[in-house]
């Protein structure tokens, strides 16, 4: 993948190439910016064209640097990323370890660390030296969707780079060009995915599809009868995916209300189709219980990290999701 392939990010592409062209490099870079718009390919991009050797600021695939390292094969380009959980200081330390000689083929060792805020404290202090003092020809990354929660420690040895939202359109073209969708479907989904192209694929599969109508048409109905809301929280709780599938499209719905009963802008919301349900709702809540409600998912989205009960979590917003919450 060259740079041209990471569309809707113009602007972070410029800030790489520039570097590159006039070897201008910072030695530690944060990539940031919301989940899904082409953060970690830009980072394994940018490590394919720092070693390039057939373009001078971008990837050719065909050399063999390039290859090796889109083969995730190269002895000098090291990608830390966790599935599940927090990062350990022990993933951190094997990463210094890797960094201690000088590049056995590249001309910059290049490490990126995926999804940095999940770091837990002590894996951030054992890398807070590195990062003062990053070893000769080497080239640090962290991506992250969530700068806020990492150590001003660390945000300060780092090159910003951000990442936006990707243009509705964009993601629209793309869906129809990797996906094979047709227009209307793909600008359908498009819309959802709220300027994530990582979203969008994920939500053009038919079984999202209907998980989302089926939480949605759950919340739109439990505010009458909770006894749906427990329901739906005893069934998405059972598995990660479902508890956070659940999180995301519960939050769109009051997200969206929020939207209509503040300023009205129809382009922003996230599920269209349901524009009309959120006009006859709007009026039946206060922006500080729309508030109360989305803050308490982000609260739990941060304390999943903890092992949080994802039922009672789910049971829990379900209780503030309910009748007696309503103005």
């Amino acid at each position: 993948m060259s740079f041209n392939e990471i569309k809707g990010q113009d602007r972070a592409i410029k800030i790489l190439k520039q570097a590159i062209t006039n070897n201008h490099l910072a030695q530690t870079y944060l990539f940031h910016g919301p989940e899904g718009v082409g953060k970690k390919k830009a980072a394994i991009t940018f490590a394919k064209a720092l070693n390039c050797t057939t373009h001078e600021n971008d990837a050719c695939d065909q050399c063999l640097s390039c290859r090796k390292i889109e083969q995730s094969i190269h002895p000098d380009i090291s990608l830390l990323q966790q599935d599940k959980g927090e990062i350990k200081i022990g993933a951190i330390r094997d990463i210094i370890n890797s960094m201690v000689y000088r590049p056995i083929e590249a001309r910059k060792r290049v490490v990126i660390v995926d999804e940095a805020d999940k770091c837990n404290i002590s894996a951030s202090n054992a890398f807070l030296k590195t990062l003062e003092e990053p070893p000769v020809d080497t080239v640090i990354i962290l991506i992250s969707s969530g700068p806020d929660t990492l150590p001003q420690t660390v945000l300060s040895r780092c090159h910003k780079v951000s990442f936006g939202n990707v243009p509705t359109q964009t993601v629209a073209e793309m869906l129809m060009q990797l996906k094979g969708l047709s227009q209307a479907k793909a600008e359908s989904v498009a819309c959802l995915a709220d300027g994530s192209i990582g979203k969008a694929i994920t939500l053009s599969s038919a079984d999202v599809k209907e998980v989302r109508e089926d939480i949605l048409a759950g919340v739109a109905k439990g505010y009458r009868d909770p006894y749906l809301l427990f329901e739906m929280a005893e069934r998405f709780s059972k598995d990660e995916n479902g508890f956070y599938n659940a999180l995301y499209w519960i939050h769109t719905y009051f997200r969206d209300i929020l939207i209509l009963k503040s300023h009205g802008d129809f382009t922003l919301l996230i599920n269209k189709d349901m524009t009309d349900h959120f006009l006859k709702r709007r009026d039946q809540m206060t922006i500080e219980r729309l508030l109360d409600i989305m803050g308490f998912i982000q609260s739990v989205y941060k304390g999943q990290e903890r092992n949080v009960n994802k039922q009672l979590a789910l049971e829990v917003l379900g209780t503030k999701i309910g009748d007696n919450q309503w103005k």
